[in-house]
């Protein structure tokens, strides 16, 4: 009941948009799983969210420190703001990718065009689901064998890659920049194929972008180009990939 009423007092008295506030909901929704709030009970929340991206981690700390200071002012509970001083917790999992045998098998057993051509895509620019529905035929010139395209990344900030033509040439004949579809639809679809391919991970558009990184650094790609072609503002957000790359590197015998 005092989630519902946290979110009326967000939309009420700090106007917060309807987007955040379902943002906000589903991760006060996660958190009463652990109420109510004690230092025992926060410390398993946090140990609950190591798993996310760093980014995710801070988010849902903001948000339930937020809460928690709200339920304080509305006297609904009492005692130290013990979570004030908490911080996220360091990520425990590295970013999951698929192979190149996985990657292949997701392509064969893809029997739609429409969706071969969106998987493809995200594979081989690394787009973030976002950046490819908002994508438009004027953000991509072709010449010959190479396409370059522009694309809006987070905060608005713009970049360009270059990539084979036959890739783009494919997903404008399959309509992947005419036939727009939700986000969610194309990651049931790829959960749906993932499946029928026989691949036991959980796969999401967001670990085909993974893929794409991992996969450029093994083929010996610079992590700096990497990370302009990914729009990283920071090459330690890159960096993570080289972890990863790492377990498929044999050291040779030295003594």
């Amino acid at each position: 009941m005092s989630v519902n009423a946290f979110i009326d007092y967000l939309r009420v008295v700090k106007r917060r948009s309807d987007r955040t506030l379902r943002q906000y909901r589903s991760i006060l929704r996660e958190f009463q799983k652990f109420e109510p709030a004690t230092k025992s009970s926060f410390l398993r929340y946090l140990n609950h969210i190591s798993s996310n991206a760093p980014k995710t981690q801070a988010l849902k700390l903001l948000v339930v420190k937020s809460y928690l200071d709200w339920k304080v002012d509305q006297g609904l509970i009492k005692g130290e703001r013990f979570w004030q001083s908490a911080e996220p917790p360091r990520s425990k999992t590295l970013p999951r990718y698929l192979d190149e045998s996985e990657v292949q098998a997701l392509i064969r057993a893809t029997d739609d065009p429409y969706y071969r051509a969106v998987f493809k895509f995200l594979l081989s620019t690394g787009l973030r689901i976002s950046e490819l529905l908002s994508l438009k035929k004027s953000d991509i010139s072709i010449m010959e064998e190479t396409a370059r395209i522009r694309i809006k990344g987070k905060g608005s900030k713009e970049r360009i890659i270059a990539v084979p033509a036959d890739v783009v040439k494919e997903a404008i004949e399959a309509g992947v920049l005419s036939r727009k579809v939700s986000a969610r639809t194309i990651q049931r679809a790829l959960r749906r194929y993932a499946e029928k391919a026989g691949i036991k991970k959980r796969v999401t558009p967001h670990i085909l972008r993974h893929t794409f990184a991992v996969l450029l650094i093994e083929k010996g790609v610079p992590v700096n180009k990497i990370q302009l072609l990914l729009g990283h503002e920071s090459l330690a957000t890159t960096g993570i990939y080289l972890k990863i790359a790492g377990e498929s590197v044999l050291v040779p015998k030295v003594v």
